[in-house]
């Protein structure tokens, strides 16, 4: 494990992949250190934000004790279904890829149960674990100039979904009308992330296709 001063206030804790970071998480609601403000989540770490820095000193401490804090803590998430058109104009391209046709590659993508890791490059979307390796392809060596909103895409070893229109290099194998960005919610002094954002690391996702 290894922790990572960021400023006067916060630290970087980089440990033992996705899943232990979702278990730090669900410690962080129910037992958090002292002081504790904030976390920003990454692929495979998590950024502690602290009131003042004082709160960088229970750190290390509470780390030490977390195996009693989170055994038996579930990894949490929703279960969320999201209607894809594939009709993508990279799906011929990634048949071809793979070895398959188009319908074979639609039942792998749709077939799988993908995991929200993280969130980024953009707001709201979402980095998605799941992916079967016979889709694992390097992502364009030309991005595009736009890539429309609502995109289901390929990438490397993840799958995503554009949140909003922009440039991109993942591969496109579909359309979904499932809206992941609401900035309209964004607005105000109170602020409920989950009405700005429609997914969440953690959440537990499934492509349904539709005609």
């Amino acid at each position: 494990m290894e922790i990572i001063k960021y400023g006067e206030s916060a630290c970087l804790v980089r440990g033992k992949g996705p899943n232990w970071c979702a278990m730090l998480e669900a410690a962080l609601s129910s037992t958090p250190p002292v002081d504790f403000l904030e976390f920003v989540r990454g692929y495979d770490n998590l950024l502690l934000i602290f009131n003042s820095p004082a709160g960088l000193e229970a750190v290390s401490p509470w780390l030490a004790a977390l195996p009693a804090v989170v055994l038996g803590q579930p990894a949490g998430g929703r279960e969320i279904e999201i209607g894809v058109r594939y009709n993508g104009p990279d799906l011929t391209q990634v048949a071809q890829w793979a070895g398959m046709n188009e319908a074979e590659v639609v039942a792998l993508h749709s077939g799988a149960e993908y995991t929200v890791r993280m969130m980024g490059f953009m707001p709201g979307f979402p980095y998605l674990d799941g992916l079967d390796p016979r889709l694992h392809f390097e992502r364009r060596a030309s991005p595009r100039n736009y890539i429309a909103e609502g995109s289901v895409a390929i990438g490397g070893a993840h799958a995503g979904i554009y949140s909003v229109g922009s440039p991109g290099g993942w591969h496109l194998l579909g359309q979904t009308e499932q809206s992941l960005f609401a900035p309209v919610h964004a607005q105000g002094a109170s602020i409920d992330a989950e009405q700005v954002f429609a997914l969440q690391p953690g959440d537990r996702i499934r492509f349904i296709p539709i005609d």
